[in-house]
């Protein structure tokens, strides 16, 4: 690591200080004052920097950077992402997803007094016979945690599988619980990405899904094309364990992935993943969705320069007190994550209406 004075980590950022405020409101400028940045030309962002927010903008803290092996990424600068939160009395806890220095996906765990310093409590589930374990949703069911999770045994071919817990550290796999659709649907070669809300009774999960892949990705042996594109799927299940779609087509599109959709009042609120930041749809009853642009737009530095990916939307009831989790994208190739929050101001979640 080197220090690098403020001067200086500017103009890496390519940040015209003087003007942030009056020419991009949504800028997070760096604190005045010497920070750690590295030279390692792979992923070359700042980790675990403290940031301050200009008057108009909304403060982004840097929670959580992968300084461990489950958590390097491939070229050991961190690679974490994923991040699901809840609220437990006074406290939070967080899973959250990994790559660790083999390539390979596990999911952790990481708790807080305040939300916003977090202690990690390492691995809590890995699958020895999987490529990827990642993308958690965790719901209460009882005196019980139930977590959907994306699998993949190899490449990104994902499915959706199901672990219990009662501690939220000890896991029991359950096993696949939502497969691909048949040849010549939307969703006919992966299904991941779960997000689940459990109301009334009823078991209620969102996914994204593909029928093939883009040319360049390296999964081999399945369907490609140049229009390959991201869609959003539904699915019910009385049980948790028995899915079934309640639509034979999407119920989102907009390239939308990587979603998690919260309930705020009496309608609901669906965050995505994108370069530019963090968008946001809105639907009364789940299934018709309605795009309202982004909820969140890159701050303007590095942290996060090549977009937010895997956003979490934490709520009260009535969305008057909300922050925003993501993975901050510091490289072209969503490689090299750290995990971010920034709150949402009062009335934003309130003024988004079907």
């Amino acid at each position: 690591m080197k220090s690098l004075s403020y001067s200086l980590i500017a103009t890496l950022v390519g940040l015209n200080l003087t003007a942030a405020g009056a020419d991009h409101p949504n800028i997070v400028v760096l604190l005045a004052y010497d920070i750690g940045y590295s030279d390692d030309l792979l992923c070359s962002q700042p980790c675990a920097v403290g940031l301050s927010s200009t008057a108009s903008a909304p403060e982004t803290t840097v929670l959580l950077r992968g300084d461990s092996p489950s958590e390097s990424g491939v070229h050991g600068n961190g690679n974490i992402y994923a991040p699901d939160v809840h609220r437990v009395g006074q406290s939070w806890r967080m899973w959250y997803g990994g790559q660790g220095k083999d390539g390979h996906d596990r999911i952790h765990l990481a708790d807080s007094k305040d939300g916003r310093t977090w202690e990690k409590r390492g691995v809590v589930l890995e699958d020895e016979g999987a490529n990827h374990v990642n993308d958690p949703s965790v719901v209460r069911v009882g005196d019980e945690w139930w977590m959907y999770y994306t699998r993949a045994a190899k490449d990104v071919v994902d499915e959706i599988a199901l672990a219990t817990s009662r501690d939220a550290v000890a896991w029991d796999k359950k096993g696949v619980v939502l497969r691909p659709s048949t040849p010549g649907t939307w969703d006919a070669l992966l299904v991941g990405r779960p997000s689940v809300l459990r109301e009334g009774g009823v078991f209620k999960m969102w996914y994204d899904g593909r029928a093939d892949l883009p040319p360049d990705s390296p999964a081999t042996g399945v369907p490609k094309s140049d229009q390959s594109q991201r869609h959003v799927g539904y699915a019910e299940s009385a049980d948790g364990v028995h899915w079934e779609r309640k639509s034979p087509d999407p119920v989102f599109h907009d390239g939308a992935g990587a979603v998690h959709v919260a309930r705020i009042s009496s309608h609901y609120l669906m965050v995505y993943e994108s370069n530019h930041g963090t968008k946001v749809a809105v639907s009364a009853d789940g299934l018709r969705w309605k795009a309202r642009g982004f909820l969140v737009q890159n701050s303007g530095t590095a942290i996060d320069a090549y977009g937010q990916v895997t956003p979490f939307l934490w709520s009260d009831a009535t969305g008057r007190e909300a922050r925003l989790f993501y993975g901050a994208a510091r490289e072209r190739s969503w490689s090299c994550n750290i995990i971010c929050s920034q709150p949402i101001p009062a009335g934003r979640l309130a003024a988004l209406k079907p």
